[in-house]
């Protein structure tokens, strides 16, 4: 992946600057093998706050977000008419979330 990595790579990073994407609802802890994170820097250098804030208002850059299948529907619709690299990453990530939102009612985002 060029823009999200694994538990593995964010810990081999030695830096918690990432944005967690969690399975479900947040569950009282973080780093969970089964997310998927994305750096900070990327994570603002992509405008992903603006792009999932203007489908997802209540977005908390530093705090948890619940992103409900709509909502990810909406982000990806969001994210083709932005094209770029913002596009590039949510597609990224989009079979993992599209599997999370079939398991789940949600998945959520972990801020800094």
């Amino acid at each position: 992946m060029k823009y999200f990595v694994n538990e593995e790579q964010r810990k081999l990073s030695g830096s918690t600057a990432y944005f967690e994407f969690m399975k479900g609802k947040y569950r009282g802890k973080c780093w969970l093998s089964d997310s998927l994170s994305v750096s900070m820097n990327e994570f603002d250098r992509l405008r992903l706050e603006k792009l999932i804030f203007s489908v997802v208002p209540s977005f908390d850059y530093c705090g948890l977000t619940e992103i409900t299948l709509k909502d990810w529907e909406n982000i990806v619709i969001k994210a083709h008419s932005v094209g770029g690299e913002t596009e590039a990453a949510i597609s990224e990530i989009d079979e993992w979330a599209r599997k999370a939102l079939s398991d789940n009612k949600c998945f959520t985002i972990l801020g800094i």
